[in-house]
């Protein structure tokens, strides 16, 4: 089977699983298998696949089939214009989750930020672009081995130094003060969560997504805990559901935080909340 040949395979075995992105996902398990680039797909389509590589093939491309991401296939994905390492037991970041990283670096422009913390980082993409576009220290905490051990990739990969802590939420961060807390913490609640799309619910860590009971508990937890993080006039900024706003809102007021906005996304749905702690 050479490279044509396997490309049309490819395109209409996805098409029949009505996967809208056929063509794409099509091009880039070739891309990949192939180690080809995307013009000599087509330049050198008359290459014959080896027997590894067609076996491969196949494989990656029944995953596929069976609605695995393609970030988990290739083992990479692009945030912020930047690549980050992407594997399975690690959330795959969004471009919604862009809204919150340019939120943060408008204020920055203002408010001159220093030393900021990025809690439940998962690949790191949230603080990796901060430093990288912010010239920020960055401080990025994750419960989950296996998201620090991608996140530290993806700080080398991407040329930044950021200080990686295994902890719940702050629980194991030493008491310190911040200029800004940075979150895009589970916020799916639970008995949502078997209705998600199959690619989602069956193969991203549930661990990322479930929010618990109502979907706010990470946010009363961070907001609780980061009172005494945060310095005088400190920012907190966090990535919500498009239907959250009012309840992070109303979390925030009752706990002292002020100045509050509710940014949208490219969509149009509310997606960021920035509040500041209270000066005294």
């Amino acid at each position: 089977m050479n490279v044509k040949e396997a490309l049309l395979l490819a395109k209409k075995r996805l098409k029949q699983c009505e996967i809208e992105s056929y063509a794409l996902d099509a091009k880039l398990i070739l891309k990949k298998v192939t180690t080809l680039s995307e013009v000599e797909l087509y330049t050198k389509d008359n290459v014959v696949l080896t027997q590894e590589q067609q076996k491969l093939f196949f494989y990656d491309l029944e995953q596929r089939e069976q609605q695995k991401p393609m970030a988990y296939i290739t083992g990479i994905c692009e945030f912020m214009g930047l690549p980050f390492e992407v594997q399975e037991g690690v959330l795959i970041p969004r471009a919604d989750t862009e809204t919150l990283v340019e939120t943060v670096l408008n204020y920055h422009k203002r408010e001159h930020f220093t030393k900021i913390i990025d809690i439940c980082t998962g690949t790191g993409c949230i603080a990796i672009s901060l430093a990288k576009y912010g010239n920020l220290t960055l401080c990025g905490t994750d419960i989950s081995n296996i998201a620090l051990e991608t996140a530290q990739k993806n700080a080398q990969k991407n040329h930044v130094f950021i200080e990686w802590l295994q902890s719940d939420l702050l629980e194991s961060v030493p008491e310190q003060h911040f200029d800004a807390i940075v979150s895009n913490p589970p916020y799916i609640a639970t008995k949502e969560i078997p209705t998600l799309i199959k690619s989602v619910k069956d193969f991203e860590p549930h661990l990322a997504l479930d929010g618990g009971e109502n979907g706010l508990y990470f946010y009363q937890k961070i907001v609780a805990q980061g009172k005494k993080y945060l310095k005088q006039g400190g920012w907190i900024f966090f990535e919500i559901g498009y239907q959250q706003a009012t309840a992070v809102c109303n979390i925030l007021k009752q706990n002292g935080f002020v100045n509050l906005m509710v940014y949208q996304d490219l969509a149009g749905l509310d997606r960021v909340i920035a509040a500041q702690k209270i000066k005294p």
